[in-house]
């Protein structure tokens, strides 16, 4: 018997169109692989916070009167120039209320994070649902507390945005180094008698009481 030879119905119409289609996905690949894109450079950074007491080289060591912890969501930002960069999502963490300086250890965050490589001179940091515990025999603003009291930070909406301008630092790609920002938090500045009334520390008293310091440290 004869083999049989099986032509294709391949109609003038069903031929163009599939050549279309044969273009049109070469053409894909080429603009895929002629634009090639290039990774950010990151940096490390670690943001920290810190309640330390007020003190001067040389003078007596001042003597506590208020011990306690802040506690809550902390979120620390960088300004790029044109918009506030995350350096992780809120964070619940405790921090010790006017430690020494000498003793005080700063707590971190988010822990060291990556953030894009660049210069910054403005940071931030956002407090949510914070308070103040102060413990039972602390005082101040002439208040002596005879059971452990809880103090709202940021107003009724216990929510606050403290940004912060510094001297301009670098993030640049580096393994054996990381930025380190501390937000020293001074509460001898706002725990004051009228806190010690009304139950909450204000955005405004917390604003004028935060400073900033930067510094590159070994990893």
């Amino acid at each position: 018997m004869a083999a049989t030879s099986f032509k294709p119905n391949c109609s003038p119409r069903m031929r163009i169109v599939a050549g279309v289609a044969v273009i049109a996905v070469a053409s894909t690949a080429c603009d895929e692989s002629s634009t090639p894109t290039t990774p950010t450079t990151r940096a490390l950074v670690d943001a920290r916070v810190v309640d330390s007491k007020n003190f001067k080289l040389g003078a007596p060591v001042p003597v506590a009167t208020v011990s306690g912890t802040l506690s809550g969501n902390f979120v620390a930002s960088i300004w790029d120039g044109s918009r506030w960069v995350s350096l992780g999502s809120p964070n619940g963490i405790s921090v010790a209320l006017q430690i020494h300086p000498l003793v005080a250890t700063p707590t971190t965050v988010h822990g060291e994070q990556s953030a894009p490589a660049g210069s910054y001179d403005r940071v931030r940091l956002d407090l949510q649902g914070v308070t103040a515990t102060i413990t039972r025999g602390s005082s101040f603003g002439g208040t002596t507390f005879s059971s452990d009291t809880t103090f709202r930070l940021g107003g009724s909406d216990q929510h606050v945005e403290l940004p912060v301008t510094v001297s301009r630092f670098s993030l640049e790609e580096s393994p054996s180094v990381k930025r380190v920002i501390v937000f020293e938090l001074s509460s001898e500045r706002w725990l004051t008698s009228s806190v010690a009334q009304s139950g909450q520390v204000e955005d405004a008293a917390l604003q004028a009481a935060i400073s900033v310091r930067t510094s590159l440290e070994p990893r």
